[in-house]
């Protein structure tokens, strides 16, 4: 994610409790191995490891899990606060955080002994959401959902599993994710992928400082206004861009990560036709939407929550991407509701 909108999910700290320590230490780093991981481009990663985390207990029929895939660049360590009271009770539910290929701790460019950097094949959302269909099915005997959840880009992956696995899990709910993004959004990834090859060329702080003002720009300007006031802006620029640690091998995890947002198209095996697409969907859905969101245009997961009949929330909180950790127990209540009924 950018900056910016790092900034905003810092705050969430603010909003957690004890659970979500306690939750953290009971939760070690976990992964499951395969010899390789067929990508539908017909490349394959090998090996192949896929990370995640479990919190609460697996019921005797296995109808409690819910899945959790990560956000762009994000890891299950990150995304352990939802498994707290407010959001995804680990009390009910058996939770599984996965970290999504090329974040840094599946197999990623960064970590890939075999197939490091460049050499790292394109991904797809498709091939995040076949290896955790692995993941559950062939290492924790588990063959349907009770939930899936996701945020950002693990919303998209939330969308991707209502096509390719429809009858997999009885809910999902997808927050601040998309069905296919927008152009503005094919922009905004395509120009943060150029600058990551820019890095890579020169490793210089001055691409970093331009990455972290096209950040900036995913605020609602209004709201940037009030965090930042003009005379500052340029300096903490300059600061984000010269404190960024990222470095060459990460920046081809970002890289490999933003490729697969931009290919992200549920409606690709349906002719691209969204009726047809529609027609795919056996799941019950809630969608949560940032109204002014500059990082996930909204427009396409509203309208295929009009074509589906979802739950929907709009947030309109002034924090854009940010708005559910802007809106955190309106949020809460409304993932807690959905699912729990």
């Amino acid at each position: 994610m950018n900056f910016y909108i790092l900034a905003v999910i810092s705050s969430v700290l603010l909003w957690s409790n004890l659970s979500f320590a306690s939750a953290l230490l009971k939760a070690p780093q976990q992964s499951a191995n395969f010899a390789e991981c067929p990508l539908i481009s017909g490349q394959v990663l090998a090996p192949c490891k896929i990370g995640y985390r479990t919190y609460g207990t697996l019921n005797d029929d296995k109808s409690n899990a819910v899945l959790v895939p990560t956000w762009f660049t994000g890891t299950s360590a990150e995304h352990a606060y939802l498994a707290s009271p407010e959001l995804l009770n680990p009390e009910k539910y058996f939770i599984i955080i996965v970290d999504a290929l090329a974040n840094g701790v599946s197999t990623s460019p960064s970590n890939s002994e075999t197939q490091a950097g460049g050499q790292f094949p394109q991904i797809n959302i498709s091939d995040m959401v076949d290896s955790q269909h692995r993941l559950l099915t062939e290492i924790l005997d588990i063959q349907s959902l009770h939930s899936i959840v996701g945020l950002s880009m693990g919303g998209m992956q939330a969308f991707e599993w209502s096509v390719r696995f429809p009858s997999f899990a009885k809910k999902t709910v997808a927050v601040i994710g998309s069905p296919r993004l927008a152009a503005f959004d094919i922009a905004l990834w395509s120009t943060n992928n150029r600058l990551l090859a820019l890095f890579r060329e020169c490793e210089c702080k001055e691409v970093l400082e331009v990455m972290a003002g096209i950040g900036m720009l995913a605020a609602v300007p209004s709201k940037l206004a009030e965090d930042i006031s003009r005379e500052d802006t340029i300096s903490i620029i300059t600061t984000r861009g010269q404190s960024n640690t990222m470095s060459v091998a990460e920046s081809w995890d970002r890289q490999r990560q933003a490729e697969a947002m931009i290919e992200h198209n549920i409606a690709r095996n349906f002719d691209n036709d969204w009726q047809k697409t529609a027609a795919q969907i056996k799941t019950e859905f809630l969608i949560i939407i940032a109204d002014d969101d500059r990082v996930v245009t909204p427009q396409p997961a509203r309208k295929f929550a009009a074509l589906i009949g979802a739950n929907v929330l709009e947030l309109d909180e002034d924090c854009g991407h940010g708005d559910p950790w802007c809106a955190p127990e309106v949020f809460a209540q409304a993932v807690r509701s959905f699912i729990n009924k």
